[in-house]
């Protein structure tokens, strides 16, 4: 039986037309160059950093709504909030819902978002330096606008 193949045509066009991993291929390299930034200014990763950001908010006080808000796994959040509690920079505690857990930045939690910030300030800018304020405005709309037409698209299709 012969193993069925496509063309090299075919495989050249869904690498330059697929949108998942050209939206990856982007997304891992403007997380370097954020990681860079955050790492030698505040020891956290770009990964973290919406985590603090999103507990220093207060509008989502629990691993549940993290991912929600995130889009992220559940297992991914409750992972990285255990490396921000081994660093010292959250504490976690029951809510009033045994279920939930309930989070909040420690001292030096505030301390680092404090430092994190001004590293994602300057990433950002040298970003919008090198691309074009408009044209970065414009990609991440539009990052969100295809987001949420895929999330249209998963959850009808289940």
């Amino acid at each position: 039986m012969a193993i069925p193949r496509i063309s090299r045509e075919s495989s050249l066009h869904m690498r330059k037309y697929c949108g998942s991993a050209n939206l990856l291929r982007a997304a891992r390299v403007v997380t370097r160059h954020y990681d860079r930034e955050l790492r030698d200014a505040a020891g956290i990763t770009a990964t973290q950093l919406p985590l603090l950001a999103a507990i220093n908010a207060g509008a989502n006080a629990s691993i549940r709504s993290l991912a929600d808000d995130l889009d992220l796994e559940r297992s991914t959040v409750s992972r990285e909030l255990a490396g921000l509690k081994r660093l010292g920079l959250i504490t976690t505690s029951a809510g009033t819902d045994k279920r939930a857990t309930v989070l909040a930045l420690t001292p030096r939690g505030h301390k680092t978002l404090s430092a994190a910030y001004d590293a994602w300030q300057r990433a950002h800018a040298a970003i919008t330096e090198e691309y074009g304020r408009d044209e970065l405005d414009a990609l991440l709309a539009e990052t969100r606008q295809l987001a949420k037409a895929v999330k249209s698209l998963i959850h009808r299709d289940k």
